[in-house]
């Protein structure tokens, strides 16, 4: 079971979730919202259920803080998760965002999910939402030169 999640905790995730070099995509036309990617994940609240019956459940994935561990795409049943370059979703705030269509139930009632994650791509049903460019490496900071060692006076 993960660690219960606090501000401190959520800004060493989001820190080293920005490393990812995969995250985790859902693809929701085949999602049952089964819960078995929310309990193998060892990040709280990376993976979240939304829906209020079975024609509209599913789960999506806060990019923000997927750390790109891959258990939750060994472990779904349905093999709708797919681990994916951050690249292609980089800039999304979910993986509602990188849906192939607006077809699952969830873009006629985004009221389903929270409003952190309602962004207007979702609530229009604008998905996919093209991913912004990643920005530049910054380049490691150059060493100090040392300065040469003075050599003992010769006797």
């Amino acid at each position: 079971m993960a660690a219960p999640q606090n501000a401190a905790r959520r800004a060493a995730l989001v820190k080293g979730a920005s490393k990812a070099k995969i995250k985790a995509n859902i693809n929701l036309s085949g999602c049952t919202g089964c819960e078995v990617c929310i309990a193998v994940c060892p990040v709280p609240n990376c993976i979240l259920k939304f829906g209020d019956d079975p024609s509209n459940f599913g789960v999506y994935v806060d990019y923000e803080i997927c750390i790109g561990c891959q258990l939750c795409a060994k472990d779904c049943p349905w093999e709708t998760i797919k681990m994916v370059p951050t690249s292609t979703v980089f800039g999304h705030t979910s993986s509602l965002e990188s849906q192939p269509n607006a077809e699952h139930a969830v873009f006629q009632k985004p009221e389903l999910i929270p409003e952190d994650f309602r962004t207007p791509a979702v609530v229009n049903g604008q998905v996919p939402v093209p991913p912004k460019p990643m920005p530049a490496p910054v380049p490691p900071a150059p060493k100090p030169a040392t300065p040469p060692q003075s050599q003992p006076p010769a006797a």
